[in-house]
């Protein structure tokens, strides 16, 4: 799984190159300062299956989150950030999935260990029948932050992100790969000088199980990226820009890489600390 991590880090084809500096131009009205790509820092984000239950409403998932966000606050280990996604497809796996963001494996299984002894059960009897976490349908992906965006996202908005569960089609190597993530880096630094991909940012999700023993939303892939936008018209925009005619970075990314994509809504549940 390692090597696989490695690997993939090297042939990301919408997320930036690592290790390398990419120069934003200023625009007119807004200054936009340089963005630097660094070397990814690794996380682990938990993606858990939920059902909404009998009585889930707008009101109710707001007390379910902010009560969850007082518990946590409480908590020895924290969570860095969550999130909610909810799918823009049918599927009767989950009605969503809520993520957790963990520094580390290790702070996940004391964090958890925590919340079991603490907590879960007068929680689960105040919430239980808003929203139901299945606690066998839990998946931990390291993950690498990839491209970055260069604008706040308004936390108000209703956040798109888009999953690619890819892997190298036949006959294709760590080095082809590569030539994709510098042709993708080239391409969001000019987008960028023309005011679009400011509210994008991507990362990449190594998966720490056999994707092929479990009946989850894709079937076999090496990694997942996921892209993310700050609202649906930024994503649109993006996109248009993505599909345009002789855009060679996405002619070698569909040349490289055979993908499974689907589309979520994602709203902010705790918010990392800046």
């Amino acid at each position: 799984m390692k090597n696989l991590g490695i690997l993939a880090l090297s042939v990301v084809m919408l997320t930036g190159c690592a290790e390398k500096n990419i120069e934003v131009a200023e625009d007119a009205d807004a200054a936009i300062a340089a963005v630097e790509t660094a070397a990814p820092t690794s996380r682990f984000s938990e993606y858990m299956w939920c059902d909404a239950g009998p009585d889930f409403s707008a009101e109710t998932y707001a007390e379910l989150t902010a009560a969850w966000n007082e518990v946590g606050s409480r908590a020895t280990h924290q969570v860095s950030a969550a999130f909610s996604i909810r799918p823009k497809f049918e599927t009767d796996r989950y009605d969503g999935m809520w993520v957790n963001i963990w520094p580390s494996v290790e702070a996940r299984d004391a964090g958890w260990a925590e919340w079991v002894e603490n907590e879960a059960e007068a929680f689960g009897t105040k919430f239980n029948n808003v929203l139901a976490c299945d606690p066998a349908k839990r998946f931990l992906f390291e993950s690498f932050t990839a491209t970055a965006q260069v604008q706040q996202w308004d936390p108000s908005d209703l956040h798109q992100v888009s999953y690619s569960f890819c892997s190298l089609k036949e006959g294709k190597t760590q080095e082809d790969g590569g030539l994709v993530a510098a042709n993708f880096a080239e391409w969001i630094a000019l987008k960028r000088t023309e005011g679009l991909g400011t509210k994008y940012m991507s990362y990449l999700l190594m998966p720490t199980f056999d994707p092929e023993t479990i009946d989850g939303t894709a079937a076999s892939y090496q990694f997942v990226r996921a892209d993310a936008w700050a609202d649906a018209e930024e994503q649109a925009a993006d996109m248009a820009a993505w599909q345009e005619d002789g855009n060679v970075a996405r002619d070698m990314s569909d040349a490289t890489y055979d993908c499974q994509n689907f589309d979520f809504d994602l709203r902010p549940i705790k918010n990392p600390a800046i």
